[in-house]
C-alpha cells in the first residue's frame, strides 16, 4: 500500500480518537451508572473502540517511512496501549473475572472475535533487532562451549555381532517375505479374471458399439469428477473444507510482503538520513543564531537586575540549577497548560480526600460499614481516572497543530521536514546556550552584591544551595554483592549454570487456546499460569519471552537442585538473576512447577532436593524492583492446590486460569497440527468429527497424537493413503483425558484466591437482594 493509504488510516483514527475523548472528557462530569451490567457494557464497548485505533496505529507505525510522523504516532500508540490496560483492569474489577463475554458489543460494533485480539506492536521486536541479534550470538557461542562438554543421556549399550547380524537377517526375511506374499497375490486376482472372463462368455463387440461402451465410461467418469470439484469448491466457499488453492501465499501476498520489507529498508534509510540533518542543523543555529541568543539573554536578566534593585532595594538571589535556573523566570504558558495544571493539581486533591475517607472507612464499625456500602451502591459505578487519556489528548493536540494543515504535495517520498528539526533544535539550542549565560551571569550577580555591599558596610551571608540543604537524604538502596563483576561475567555464569536458558521461538498466533488469554500483558510484576497438564502454560511462556524479545530464567526448583548451595549462595543467586534481568530488561523469570515452592508439606521423595529455597527470598525480591523495571515473574503450576494459599497469591499479584480447549480451539488445533507436521487434510479427514472426539483432552495430548501418527513413512504412504480420524483417534486413547474431578479440585481452589472469594461474595450479596426483594413482594400482597 501507498504512504496515502495509510495516512488515510492514521486520519481515520484520528477522527475516532476524537469521538472517544469527547465521550471520556466531557465539560460536565457523567453521572454514576448503578446497573452493573451497563457499566461493563460501556467498559467493553470503550474496550473494543481503542482495540481498532491501537490495530490502525501500529499497522501505520509499522509502515510509515516518515521519520518525524513515526515518532508523533509512537508517542500516541503507546498511549492507547496504556489505556487499553486500563479498560482490561476496569473490566477485571467490575465483574471479577480475568474472562470476559463481550458477543453483544461484537454485534453491535459489527465486529468478529478476531477483532477484539490485543495486537503485539512489533516495533518491540524490531528495534531492538541488533542488540537481539548480538546477544542471540553470544549465548549461542556460550551454549556451543558448554553442550560439548556437558554430560549426555544415556547411552545404548553395545550391540554384539551376532546379535546385528541375527536382527539383519530377521528383516531381510521379512521384506522378501512381503515382495513373495504380493507376487502370489497378483497371480491370484489375475486368474480370477480369466475365470470370470471365460464364465460369462461376453461376445465380442463390433466397433461402434465399442465406442459407445468407452464413450459411456468415459462421461461417467468425467461427470463424476466434476460433481467432486463442485462439491468441493461448494464446500471451501462456505467454509466447510479447505480451500485447496489458499495452501500457498498467492502472487498479490507475496507483492504485498516484498512492499512491506521493501518500506522497512526505507525507514532505516530515511531514519539514518533525520540524525544526521538534526545534527547538521543544530551546528547551524549554534552558529548563525547563537551569539544573538546569548546577548538577548543576557540583556533580559540585566534588566531583571536592575528592575528588582529598583522595586527592593537589593539584588534578587539567582534561582538554582535544580529548579530551572533563569528559564523560570521566562517561562511563558499558555491557557491550555495552566488549566491543565490546575485539574492535575484538582484530581490529586481529590485522590488524597478519598484515601482519607477510606481509612476512615476501615476504622469504624459494621454499622457504619453496612451505611457505607448502601452509599457505595446508591452512588453507582465510575470510571477511574486515567493516567494515558492526557498523554492521547496531547498526541492528537499535536497532531492537529503540526501534520493536521501540512501540505506535503511536494514531499512525495515522504521525507524529513527541516523547519520542524529547527523548532525541535532551536529549543536545544537555547537551553545550552541559557545554562552557560546562567553561570556567568551568577558570577557578574555575585560581583555586584559584594560592590553594593562593600558601599554599605553590610557583611554578606552565604546561601546554602539545595544540594547541601539536602544532605544526606535518599531511601535505602540494595546491597550489590557483585561489584567488581561484569554484566558479561554474570550473564555467562547464569547460563553456565543453566538458570539462563534460550527460549523456544514460539508466536502468540501459534497458541490456539482460549481467546481471552491473549489479552495478557506484562503489566504487573507477577503471573501465575494454572491449569491442567498440556493447556500450553510453558508455550506461553516463550511466547511472551518472543514476542517481547526477553531473556528467560529458570527459577525452577527442579533446575536448582544443587545449584548455589547454603543460605550464602541463594542470596547471591537470587542477587545475579534480578541484577542480570534488570540491565538487560526485557527479562521474563519463570518458576515452573510454581507450587513447589510454597509446599502445605513437601512430600518425602523431594525433602532432598528442598524445593521451598525460594520462599522468603522471592518475595522480598519482587518488592524490590521498581515500576520502570520491565521484568517480570511468571509461575506454571498444573497442581496449585498442593501449595499454601496466601503465600502463593502475595507472591503472585495475577492469577490465569488456563481452560481445557473447547471444540472451536480444538478444531483450529488439529488442522495446524496436521498442516504442521507434513500432513494433508483431505475429505477423508473428518476434522469436525475429531475435534468432537477429543473432547477432554488438552493441546499436548493432541500435539503428541499427531507426532507419533505422522512418521516419515506414514508421509510416504499419504498420497496413496489418505489420513484418516482413526488414525489420531487409537493414539489419543492411550493418554488420560483431562478428568470433570481435576477441573472441579482447580475450580475450587481458584474460589480461595483473592479474586475468586470476591467474586463468591459478590455472588452471595447479589441472592440476598433478590432474595430481600421477593420478601418485600409477598409481604405487600400479603397487606393487600
Amino acid at each position: 500500500m501507498s504512504s496515502r493509504t495509510y495516512m488515510r488510516m492514521w486520519l481515520e483514527s484520528q477522527a475516532a480518537l476524537k469521538e472517544l475523548l469527547a465521550q471520556e472528557l466531557p465539560s460536565q462530569p457523567p453521572r454514576p451508572e448503578k446497573d452493573q451490567r451497563l457499566f461493563f457494557h460501556m467498559l467493553a464497548t470503550l474496550f473494543l473502540r481503542y482495540t481498532q485505533i491501537l490495530r490502525c496505529l501500529e499497522t501505520c507505525y509499522d509502515q510509515m517511512v516518515h521519520p518525524q510522523k513515526r515518532r508523533v504516532l509512537q508517542h500516541m500508540l503507546d498511549g492507547v496501549m496504556g489505556r487499553v490496560l486500563e479498560l482490561k483492569n476496569e473490566m477485571v474489577e467490575t465483574e471479577l473475572s480475568e474472562y470476559h463475554y463481550m458477543d453483544d458489543v461484537l454485534q453491535d460494533l459489527k465486529l468478529t472475535p478476531a477483532d477484539m485480539e490485543v495486537p503485539i506492536p512489533r516495533y518491540f521486536v524490531n528495534q531492538r533487532a541488533k542488540a537481539l541479534k548480538e546477544r542471540q550470538q553470544v549465548l549461542s557461542e556460550i551454549l556451543a562451549r558448554v553442550e560439548p562438554s556437558m554430560p549426555s543421556g544415556p547411552s545404548r549399550p553395545a550391540m554384539l555381532r551376532d546379535e546385528a547380524v541375527q536382527l539383519v537377517q530377521m528383516a531381510e526375511r521379512m521384506r522378501q517375505g512381503r515382495l513373495r506374499s504380493k507376487f502370489m497375490w497378483e497371480i491370484r486376482r489375475d486368474e480370477e479374471r480369466e475365470r470370470r472372463a471365460r464364465e460369462s462368455g461376453a461376445k465380442e463387440l463390433d466397433r461402434e458399439q465399442a465406442a459407445i461402451c468407452i464413450q459411456k465410461v468415459w462421461k461417467g467418469c468425467l461427470q463424476r469428477r466434476c460433481t467432486k470439484l463442485e462439491r468441493q469448491r461448494e464446500m471451501a466457499f462456505i467454509g466447510m473444507a479447505p480451500d485447496p488453492k489458499a495452501l500457498g501465499l498467492s502472487a498479490a501476498m507475496l507483492r504485498a510482503q516484498l512492499g512491506e520489507e521493501f518500506r522497512h529498508l526505507r525507514q532505516a534509510d530515511y531514519e539514518a538520513e533525520y540524525q544526521q540533518a538534526m545534527v547538521s542543523i543544530r551546528e547551524g543555529l549554534y552558529e548563525v543564531e547563537g551569539p544573538d541568543m546569548r546577548e538577548e539573554m543576557k540583556e533580559q536578566l540585566r534588566q531583571w537586575f536592575i528592575e528588582c534593585h529598583d522595586l527592593t532595594g537589593r539584588f534578587p538571589e539567582f534561582p538554582d540549577e535544580e529548579i530551572g535556573g533563569s528559564s523560570i523566570l521566562f517561562a511563558e504558558k499558555t491557557p491550555e497548560q495552566v488549566k491543565a495544571e490546575l485539574d492535575l493539581l484538582e484530581a490529586e486533591g481529590q485522590r488524597k480526600k478519598d484515601k482519607k475517607k477510606d481509612k476512615e472507612k476501615t476504622k469504624e464499625g459494621k454499622q457504619k460499614k453496612g451505611k457505607d456500602k448502601k452509599q457505595e451502591e446508591d452512588e453507582g459505578l465510575k470510571l477511574a481516572l486515567s493516567k494515558f487519556l492526557p498523554v492521547i489528548s496531547e498526541g492528537f493536540t499535536q497532531y492537529q497543530t503540526i501534520w493536521g494543515n501540512q501540505d506535503e504535495s511536494d514531499n512525495f517520498e515522504q521525507r524529513y521536514e527541516p523547519e520542524l528539526i529547527k523548532a525541535q533544535k532551536r529549543k536545544e539550542v537555547e537551553k545550552e546556550l541559557r545554562l552557560q549565560v546562567d553561570e556567568l551571569m551568577r558570577e557578574e550577580l555575585q560581583r555586584l552584591k559584594l560592590a553594593v555591599d562593600r558601599e554599605e558596610g553590610k557583611p554578606r551571608k552565604e546561601k546554602k544551595s539545595s544540594k547541601q540543604q539536602k544532605g544526606k537524604k535518599g531511601g535505602k538502596k540494595e546491597k550489590d554483592l557483585t561489584p567488581d563483576r561484569t554484566l558479561d561475567s554474570l550473564y555467562e555464569e547464569l547460563v553456565l549454570q543453566g538458570i539462563l536458558k534460550q527460549p523456544q521461538r514460539v508466536q502468540l498466533a501459534d497458541y490456539t487456546g482460549s481467546p481471552t488469554l491473549h489479552e495478557m500483558a506484562p503489566q504487573v510484576k507477577s503471573v501465575l499460569l494454572a491449569g491442567p497438564a498440556g493447556t500450553g502454560k510453558k508455550m506461553l511462556v516463550h511466547t511472551v519471552c518472543t514476542e517481547t524479545g526477553a531473556n528467560l530464567f529458570d527459577l525452577s526448583p527442579d533446575n536448582l537442585v544443587g545449584k548455589y548451595p547454603g543460605k550464602a549462595g541463594l542470596s547471591m543467586l537470587m542477587h545475579v538473576v534480578f541484577k542480570v534481568a534488570r540491565l538487560m530488561q526485557p527479562s521474563v523469570i519463570w518458576i515452573g512447577n510454581a507450587e513447589k515452592t510454597f509446599y502445605k508439606k513437601v512430600p518425602k521423595e523431594e525433602k532432598q532436593a528442598d524445593p521451598k529455597r525460594l520462599k522468603r527470598d522471592l518475595p522480598k525480591a519482587l518488592k524490590l524492583l521498581k515500576p520502570e523495571d520491565r521484568v517480570l515473574l511468571i509461575g506454571t503450576s498444573d497442581k496449585p492446590y498442593a501449595a499454601d494459599v496466601k503465600t502463593l497469591c502475595k507472591a503472585y499479584e495475577r492469577i490465569l486460569l488456563l481452560p481445557r480447549p473447547d471444540y472451536a480451539s480444538r478444531y483450529v488445533t488439529w488442522q495446524r497440527l496436521i498442516k504442521k507436521h507434513g500432513g494433508t487434510i483431505t475429505t477423508a479427514l473428518d476434522v469436525s468429527a475429531l475435534a468432537k472426539l477429543s473432547d477432554g483432552y488438552s493441546q499436548g495430548h493432541l500435539a503428541r497424537a499427531v507426532q507419533m501418527a505422522l512418521t516419515e513413512r506414514r508421509l510416504l504412504q499419504m498420497p496413496k493413503k489418505p489420513l484418516r480420524a482413526g488414525e489420531f483417534l487409537q493414539l489419543l486413547a492411550k493418554a488420560d483425558p483431562i478428568y470433570s474431578e481435576e477441573e472441579k479440585t482447580l475450580q475450587d481452589w481458584y474460589m480461595k484466591t483473592p479474586l475468586g472469594k470476591k467474586r463468591l461474595k459478590a455472588a452471595q450479596e447479589r441472592a440476598d437482594r433478590k432474595e430481600g426483594k421477593g420478601k418485600d413482594k409477598k409481604g405487600k400482597k400479603g397487606k393487600k
